[in-house]
């Protein structure tokens, strides 16, 4: 697992003081409230304020003071240690952990998350299924019926494919 968690991207400065607009990529945005350290391209920053505009959180750091030094920042992703994010509900997982992951049905390789559609009423895992066995690109929805097992520690992802998900006559 990675020791870092990415919780939003930079995607610019907010005046003239150094504020930096972040986009934010966790699930429940009011979490940057309680902010107090952050990492840009791994260099660490203490935040002094926090503020929402819109779907954006505005951050002032420390030692970002003008508007040219926080555009510099635009386009980075805002980290946070593991230790600083908020803990999980039981059976809930970080994105960034399930990405990556060998997903298996019946013990045979199906291949690799390589992304997480968000729907609303479910996620949805985008498998490269391209050196699995069914050789294509999976999406399946993230239901307990459907994802039977889930190891983070190693990686690997158990699943039961839906009858009719795969058949060609529904693309």
């Amino acid at each position: 697992m990675k020791k870092l968690l990415d919780i939003g991207i930079i995607t610019g400065a907010h005046g003239v003081k150094g504020e930096i607009k972040v986009l934010p990529i966790s699930a429940d945005a009011s979490n940057f409230h309680s902010l107090k350290k952050v990492l840009i391209k791994g260099t660490p920053y203490i935040v002094t304020s926090v503020r929402f505009v819109k779907n954006q959180a505005l951050l002032k750091l420390d030692t970002i003071n003008d508007r040219t030094t926080a555009d510099t920042c635009k386009g980075n992703y805002v980290s946070i240690t593991r230790e600083q994010a908020v803990p999980l509900e039981k059976d809930t997982y970080y994105m960034e952990d399930i990405i990556g992951c060998d997903v298996f049905e019946k013990n045979e390789f199906t291949g690799v998350i390589t992304d997480i559609i968000e729907t609303g009423s479910n996620d949805v895992y985008d498998i490269d299924g391209s050196d699995g066995k069914y050789r294509r690109q999976i999406l399946l929805p993230a239901i307990k019926s459907v994802v039977l097992n889930i190891d983070i520690v190693n990686k690997r992802i158990d699943v039961l494919i839906p009858k009719g998900l795969l058949d060609d006559e529904y693309i």
